[in-house]
Formats: structure tokens, sequence, C-alpha cells
């Protein structure tokens, strides 16, 4: 689950009832002596969905019985890590997203909408019924302005408004059918894919889709290629690990190496997400890389890179060695980063560079220009966070350097910045004494 879902813990459904009255039928003691509700029984689900809509996020929602009952801490995930990609990878002051099958609830934007008040949404279903529905719970909270629902034809393009906008996009999302056919939502049935404990109301338009996830999220890619730059982040949730291997095979046959995996963990439900994008902002390894040992063949090159200095005597000296050794680097500017150090006893400088001068080809004359075309834009950016890890102590410090590429075409350049940079601060701290 994402670290900052409120839903990590499971929820006190006696207070849920309390403070959301339609709730109150339908929660009941379990044999551990906590209260619960059935989730198997579909009015408990859709009464659950409304009370933390409406108390925790002050939304109404109507949902109808013969269409998917969205669970509101497995969207909640999706959501958060889409909030994550924008913070690192936009600076717009307004923010666009294209929510692809709304679905009745259209509970991505609303949720989204609701969290972050610059985010505007175009949302499309090709299910007339859901369009109603999305649209009556829009303008039930207000959204109107900021939330477009479109309905677009099953034989169309899948990005549609992104064809016809003169708008760019942020981010895609999409919770995409993912069954090629009732035989197969039977077999995943066979094997609990919905869990013991959970009940789907989804309709089949919802549900079954020609060649399943892995054809509809390819066909979205597809596009992308033609659209490349008219959207930042192409991203979908998938619900089988299987596809993640389709797509990425698909990512690399077209040279697309700016990718991401995450995984999405609710209970006994397990889902991913997968993004793509041909711009040059790039992702740290806590958005684009999980640790699941099957995943690890096909996940994207890392974006992090750590150099440890176990004898560094503190942070302090480790950060001063690394200033003075950045700051003798031709064609690179300098700045404290803005954004608060992840980790305690830490501090983080942004590095601009306009061409490699740092290399031994380069700084011999052999290396050809490399700087960026539009003169004043740097061909790599990257931060580099000095901290001090928290499980040191006073007789055993433990001192490293993470390199986090933020922006450029070349990663070859990226990591040889990393490994310059290291090398020489390796060599200052020796000359002066600073390593025990």
């Amino acid at each position: 689950m994402h670290p900052r879902n409120p839903y990590n813990k499971p929820p006190d459904f006696a207070d849920l009832a309390r403070r959301y009255p339609p709730l109150r039928p339908h929660v009941f003691i379990n044999h551990t002596g906590s209260s619960t509700i059935n989730f198997r029984n579909l009015p408990a689900q859709k009464r659950l969905t409304e009370a933390l809509f409406r108390l925790d996020y002050g939304l109404s929602l109507t949902l109808p019985d013969d269409r998917l009952c969205p669970p509101v801490p497995n969207r909640l995930n999706y959501v958060l890590w889409l909030q994550d990609i924008v913070k690192f990878t936009c600076s717009s002051s307004t923010v666009r997203g294209l929510d692809i099958g709304t679905g009745a609830s259209a509970i991505y934007p609303l949720l989204a909408c609701s969290i972050e008040h610059t985010w505007n949404f175009v949302a499309t279903d090709i299910d007339e019924r859901s369009v109603q529905f999305a649209k009556q719970n829009i303008s039930q909270n207000s959204m109107d302005s900021r939330i477009v629902v479109e309905r677009v034809q099953a034989d169309g393009p899948i990005l549609q408004p992104l064809h016809t906008s003169q708008m760019e996009f942020d981010f895609t999302m999409c919770n995409p059918p993912f069954y090629s056919s009732a035989e197969d939502i039977s077999r995943s049935a066979e094997f609990k894919e919905f869990g013991p404990n959970a009940v789907c109301s989804g309709a089949e338009v919802e549900m079954i889709t020609p060649g399943g996830e892995t054809n509809f999220v390819s066909q979205i890619f597809s596009e992308s290629l033609r659209l490349r730059m008219k959207c930042r982040w192409y991203t979908s949730m998938l619900g089988k690990m299987s596809s993640i291997s389709a797509l990425v095979s698909l990512f690399r046959e077209h040279s697309v190496d700016n990718y991401a995996i995450t995984e999405f963990v609710q209970g006994q439900t397990r889902r991913w997400a997968i993004g793509w994008s041909f711009q040059d902002a790039r992702l740290p390894d806590a958005l684009a890389r999980v640790s699941n040992p099957t995943l690890q063949s096909i996940m994207p090159s890392r974006n992090t890179l750590h150099y440890a200095f176990p004898g560094a005597r503190s942070a302090d000296i480790l950060s001063s060695a690394l200033r003075d050794v950045l700051t003798l680097i031709n064609d690179i500017t300098l700045a404290t980063s803005a954004t608060p150090a992840i980790h305690n006893h830490s501090s983080t400088m942004l590095v601009h560079a306009r061409s490699n001068t740092w290399s031994r080809a380069a700084r011999r004359g052999r290396l050809p220009e490399t700087v960026c075309a539009d003169q004043g834009l740097p061909v790599l950016r990257c931060s580099v966070e000095c901290r001090e890890q928290s499980s040191c102590t006073s007789s055993d410090n433990a001192c490293e350097l993470l390199f986090t590429w933020v922006e450029g075409k070349d990663r070859l350049m990226f990591e040889s910045f990393a490994s310059h940079v290291n090398r020489k601060v390796t060599s200052t701290l020796q000359e002066f004494g600073d390593v025990v």
C-alpha cells in the first residue's frame, strides 16, 4: 500500500457506522471481537464506499447496482502514486489528467480533485449508463468546472481527447477491463482472483475487452507512439502480473527506456501500475521500481545510485567535500533543493550540467559538444543527497551519497557524472584525513 494511504490500518467500522447511519445495518462483531462488514454483500460494500467518500473526502456518491462498486483504499493507491509522479516531473501550476474508462462512480477524478485543488480531468467511457451516473456524481459534488465527462466510441481511439484537443495533458490513467472473455473471468474466479471475501458487481462492458488488459494497454501504447509529447506520463492499472512483461517487451522493442512499475497491495488484493514517458523527466527508483523478485528482470534501469562512505566522520564533512568537488566541475550550476531532504541528517543539492565536462574524453578534447540545442537548457539534471544513515552511531559512522537522475536523455552521462564525483569525493576525504 502507498505509504501515504490513510487506510494502511483497517477502518473502525463501528465508528464509521456511528458517523454514517446507512452503514449501521451492515456492521457486526466477528469472532475476534472486532467490528466488520460482510464483503460478499454488495449493499454493504456500497455503503462502505459511500461512507469513506462522505466522511474522509466530503464527497457524495450514487452507485448503480449493476456497475462496479470501487473500493476506496485500492483506488486511492493509484491516485497517490500519480500525485508523486506529478510532484517529481511537472512544474505546471494547473495539472490536467485523462481518466480512461471512468465508470459510473468517476472515482479517480473525484478523489484526485478533492485532494489536489489545481487538478482538472477529462473522463471518458464507452458505456452510456456509466457516463450518465458519472456526470451525476460530478455535478452533485460541484466538480463540473474541473471534470468533463465524454462518451467515446468503442471502436475509436482510446486516447480520443488527446487526439482532438489542443491542450497537453500531464498524465493519463486507466483501470482497464482485465479479462478477454466470460470464460477468462470464470477461470480467474476459480483461483479466487477477487479473494474469498469479496464480491464484484461489474458489468461485462467494465470487465471484458478483446485480448484482455494486455491488448487494451498495448493499444494505448501504440497511440502514445504517435501522440508522444502530448502527454507527460501515460499510465495504467494492471490486474495480472503477466501483463507487465508483455508491455515492457513493447517498450524495449520501441526503445522506450523511461518507464515505471509499481505495486499496490490492499489486503488480499494485489494490483500493479505501469507508466511510460517520451519526455526527459526521470523518476526516482522509489516511484519507478519495486522489490518483487519475480519482476526484477523487467524493471527499468536505476535512476538512483548509492555510494557508501563508511569511514566518513560525519554527513557535514561529506557534504563539504561534495561541494568542493562540484564547484571545480566546469559548466555546471548548483542549487540547494527546495524540497526537504527525505532522510534525517541529510542535505540535497541540485546539479544542472549544460555539457559533459567531467569525463576523461571531455577533458582531453575528444568528446563532441553535447550542449542542449535549446541554449541555456541542461543536458543533465540530477540531485545529490548527502546523508548520514539513521542506524549509525558515534563509533560507527555510515554516510552515503545518493545521486538521483532528474532530467536528461543520456543515461551514460548521468552514470559517468555520479562515478566521477564519487571518485573525487573519496580522494578529497582521504587527502584531508576526514575518514576514520
